[in-house]
């Protein structure tokens, strides 16, 4: 789906990674009418008083993870990317660091698994672009992405992130 923003033309498969605050979220539900559903969902929620787990939004279409997890050093993080699924992941509590680069035929080291919709890949960190996710803060992957999430800044710290799981 093509989709006119401001009179930039997008095209999903083919843009990078979006990340900014929660107050721009918004800006993003033209992409589809799953992203649109997602993306009130995520604007109408609490997601600190949630249990961790997944919350169904739209059957398999589009999907909620909310997750508690120690942040680790950058060489025990995987890069990824999926298929099927474009990640909408909002930082509730806490800090982390994510590695990015655009999905142009790197060769996948564990192949991808249709079940899980996930590849891993060995990148050297030099060729990676990193960032740092805030509270109040979210990160959109597209399936043309490869992302490396879970990377502690200083040093490992608690993190409360939610992954919306949307099919485009």
């Amino acid at each position: 789906m093509v989709t006119k923003i401001s009179g930039f033309i997008f095209y999903p498969y083919l843009s990078p990674m979006i990340t900014s605050t929660l107050s721009q979220l918004h800006w993003y539900t033209v992409i589809s009418p799953n992203f649109e559903k997602a993306i009130q969902y995520a604007l109408s929620m609490d997601f600190t008083a949630l249990e961790p787990g997944k919350y169904p939004i739209d059957g398999d279409n589009i999907f909620a993870i909310v997750n508690e997890y120690m942040t680790k050093p950058l060489s025990e993080c995987d890069p990824e990317s999926h298929r099927d699924y474009a990640d909408i992941q909002l930082m509730v509590t806490g800090v982390e660091r994510f590695g990015y680069a655009p999905l142009t035929g790197q060769p996948e080291t564990t192949p991808y698994n249709e079940e899980k919709d996930v590849a891993l890949y060995t990148i050297d960190p030099e060729d990676l672009n990193y960032l740092t996710l805030h509270p109040g803060e979210f990160i959109i992957f597209f399936p043309s992405d490869i992302h490396q999430p879970e990377v502690y800044t200083h040093q490992p710290g608690l993190v409360r992130k939610v992954v919306i799981k949307v099919v485009l």
